[in-house]
């Protein structure tokens, strides 16, 4: 029996915008095209309106199953969109091999708990944010309902404006808005990478670990590099941030410049300006993301770990932040953050250092300092201070 035709996204033939919403009978969602093309008018990066487009997907196909339009949509729809996103299985996150372990349980080797199989809060955020965005476009244009049907909260511009001697006010959390717990960042023990780096099998896997973990770089800019972004001389690779979009050199370790030159020698000469990493099988082709992922992936596997990618800029983050002859305002620029608070997320302690010296506390294995290194008060210094006492002969 053939299946019922449903919304889908396909690429465009040009680039305003570059996806469009199709719907089951064939036609475009030009109100979704409209908002697209108000995206980009707004500098949106490309990956952000890809994401937009894919999370009113979401929204479209879930009011295709109730039967409505959108212009009809009310609040009571958005509950019941969010009670399904609840109680749904998230597709990525379906359990590859029999043996996985169960949602929650903490890995031994990283510490991070498995993720649930249904949609993280911050998931469910991300879309009702995008559907609110999508409506509160089209009210001002005065086409849909003239109430956004998903609510925002009262005391959202509480701290507008804010005194700067003040405490910043509570802002409670909009209806439907789930609640979002702060995961502390990670760090992956230097035991964990040696056995990690173990598992690479290739040079352009072992310069693209090595990169990761010594200039912090994400996924999406570590595969955007191109010859052309490689000093050599003073071992630095510049980034395109993610955010600013703007270049920054930022150095990377003896140790990745290695691995790096030895791929470049096994991969062989590209024209300038090609990508700097590509796929080790013919036909060659450029890296992408999901075939940076199953590198990992395999690596999982074979050691029983959770690790994602960002785990190896946490890591970069934590080292540099726990290393006193760094300064915070040197990691800030080499992780290429924004503003400094949210640098401050990686001044913490890393978990195998405090428990190493809490049990070294615990088995009295501290030394003691010699009795020579033991300060004390000079006699001399204390006369001046304090005036000498004159004794009777």
């Amino acid at each position: 029996m053939e299946e019922p035709r449903r919304y889908e996204v396909r690429e465009s033939t040009t680039p305003d915008p570059p996806y469009r919403l199709h719907a089951p009978d064939g036609r475009v969602v030009e109100s979704v095209s409209d908002y697209l093309q108000e995206l980009l008018a707004c500098d949106c990066s490309p990956a952000t309106v890809k994401a937009y487009v894919y999370a009113l997907l979401d929204w479209f196909r879930f009011l295709d199953t109730v039967g409505i339009a959108w212009q009809a949509a009310r609040s009571t729809h958005v509950r019941a969109y969010v009670l399904q996103l609840r109680g749904a299985e998230n597709p990525y996150r379906r359990r590859q091999r029999p043996d996985s372990p169960a949602p929650g349980v903490v890995n031994p080797r990283t510490g991070k708990p498995s993720l649930a199989a249904g949609y993280q809060p911050a998931t469910i955020n991300q879309r009702l944010s995008v559907v609110k965005g999508y409506y509160a476009y089209h009210g001002g244009c005065g086409i849909g309902p003239r109430q956004n049907p998903v609510p925002g909260s009262g005391d959202a511009r509480r701290n507008a404006h804010h005194p700067p001697d003040d405490p910043w006010l509570p802002v409670r959390r909009a209806p439907y808005r789930q609640k979002q717990p702060a995961a502390p960042p990670r760090a992956i023990s230097d035991e964990l990478w040696a056995a990690v780096f173990g598992c690479l099998t290739s040079n352009r896997d072992r310069a693209i670990f090595s990169l990761l973990l010594s200039a912090g770089c994400r996924a999406g800019e570590l595969l955007q590099l191109t010859d052309q972004d490689v000093d050599w001389g003073r071992q630095c690779v510049r980034l395109i941030s993610k955010g600013s979009r703007e270049a920054q050199w930022v150095a990377a370790s003896p140790d990745a410049c290695h691995w790096l030159r030895r791929w470049v020698v096994d991969r062989g000469a590209v024209p300038a300006g090609e990508p700097l990493w590509w796929t080790l099988r013919h036909p060659r082709r450029p890296l992408a993301y999901q075939a940076l992922r199953k590198i990992l992936m395999r690596v999982n596997q074979q050691l029983g770990t959770n690790l994602v990618l960002h785990d190896f800029r946490h890591t970069c983050a934590l080292r540099l932040a726990s290393d006193p002859q760094v300064p915070l305002i040197y990691v800030q620029a080499h992780l290429r953050h924004r503003h400094l608070a949210t640098t401050q997320r990686y001044l913490r302690a890393r978990d195998e250092e405090v428990i190493a010296s809490v049990q070294a506390h615990q088995r009295g294995d501290r030394e003691a300092p010699p009795p020579g290194d033991v300060w004390h008060y000079d006699a001399d210094d204390l006369a001046v201070l304090l005036g000498r006492e004159e004794r009777p002969v």
